[in-house]
């Protein structure tokens, strides 16, 4: 059950895209938000920089309180939080000790060869945290009215490991908070392997519906390109979500999303919910 959801700001126009999101989930849910923002400044050597510090907080603080009172006069319970330091430690650090239960961020990225799919700040974020990021790219439409219809559509991408599977305990509550339909899908490459696979999403929606009662479940298998399948089935299903593990690396490897995910971030028109699996063995870390 959603309680608190934490937006990370940095002053921009771009950032405050997230609070569509945000405030849409915390709309159905009764969730908190929780406002974050990193505060830091360069120094001169030789020159104190506690006041530069000190400067750097009292301008993020005063941003997040303004944005704070917008957000509160539309009707929402609302914190704030100004730490001096780097952004993605200010906010993973900020999660964990608010007890948050969803990040949400907006972010630019970029595509090609080195460069950042989500932007370094996300990626960064999504690769640190136990607790799942809701990212919504620069580009992407604000859909944020389809999480509040009659019947949102909230899809998993599954492919037979534990490490995507990780992935449905949070789309099964975020589908129940939301009243919404959780739509199982896969996308068999090989076309030859599709009989076998097929017995796999109902013995995962039967698991599923013994836990969750009453939240409506159905499933979706297809032949071809995984992240294409993925994003036809986001479409022809009118979601408003995509729940997915992915894998993150960091230090001189970066944070870098496997495979799928990562075509997902670039192509989709709607946000996805990425979370890293916490304790899946090496062997089923596929390229999710």
């Amino acid at each position: 059950m959603l309680n608190k959801i934490l937006v990370p700001l940095d002053g921009s126009p771009l950032a405050e895209r997230a609070l569509t999101y945000a405030t849409a989930l915390a709309g159905a849910t009764g969730a908190n938000l929780l406002l974050v923002r990193a505060a830091f400044s360069h120094t001169l050597a030789g020159v104190d920089p506690r006041e530069r510090q000190l400067g750097a907080l009292q301008e993020a603080e005063a941003y997040l309180q303004q944005i704070a009172t917008k957000v509160r006069d539309q009707g929402f319970a609302c914190e704030t939080v100004a730490r001096y330091g780097h952004a993605a430690e200010c906010i993973t650090e900020s999660a964990r000790t608010r007890h948050v239960d969803l990040i949400v961020m907006a972010t630019h990225g970029r595509t090609g060869p080195g460069r950042w799919v989500l932007g370094s700040v996300a990626e960064a974020v999504v690769a640190a945290s136990p607790i799942p990021v809701l990212v919504q790219r620069a580009w992407q439409p604000l859909f944020g009215k389809a999480l509040l219809s009659d019947k949102p559509r909230v899809i998993v991408p599954l492919d037979g490991s534990a490490f995507a599977e990780t992935a449905l305990e949070t789309a099964a509550s975020l589908a129940e908070d939301l009243h919404a339909k959780l739509i199982l899908v896969s996308v068999e490459e090989d076309p030859a392997g599709l009989h076998a696979d097929r017995p796999y999403l109902p013995m995962v929606r039967t698991r599923l519906a013994e836990k969750y009662p009453q939240l409506a479940i159905d499933t979706d298998m297809r032949v071809g390109d995984a992240a294409f399948g993925v994003e036809q089935m986001v479409a022809q299903h009118e979601a408003a979500l995509v729940v997915m593990a992915t894998h993150g690396r960091g230090g001189a490897r970066r944070a870098i999303l496997g495979s799928v995910a990562g075509k997902l971030v670039q192509q989709c028109d709607v946000p996805l919910v990425l979370m890293r699996p916490v304790g899946v063995e090496a062997s089923e870390l596929a390229e999710v």
